[in-house]
């Protein structure tokens, strides 16, 4: 009975393990989010109010608001982009604006790529 129990703590900590090393993509996971959700309104072709552009990596790094930058790189929750998201900005309405909330699971995303340094991968 041990054996199974410590059996199980491994594979728990290590499928933990796995979960907290996993790489989030740029383009691969955190890009089609921004297609799907955002791009109607931040895109550069019909212009955006608040200046924030989400057609590429370089757009969303220039982002750049009175209330400081965007994305903090290191520091996802920190970020007015998730912020904003979670409506927890301390300004403005919550993203995206009129409509559906993004789900939990895609905003963590986003907040993890941006707590793994906000690589253009």
């Amino acid at each position: 009975m041990k054996k199974i129990i410590l059996f199980a703590l491994m594979l728990s900590c290590f499928a933990f393990a796995q979960e907290k090393r996993a790489k989030i993509s740029f383009k691969k996971d955190v890009m089609p989010i921004f297609t799907k959700k955002c791009m109607s309104c931040h895109n550069t072709e019909d212009g955006s109010l608040s200046n924030l552009y989400l057609d590429d990596y370089s757009q969303l790094m220039k982002g750049e608001s009175r209330h400081g930058p965007v994305v903090i790189k290191g520091e996802g929750e920190k970020s007015i982009l998730v912020k904003k998201l979670r409506g927890t900005a301390e300004f403005g309405k919550p993203m995206p604006r009129g409509r559906k909330p993004l789900d939990e699971e895609m905003i963590d995303v986003i907040s993890k790529w941006i707590d793994q340094g906000a690589k253009d991968n």
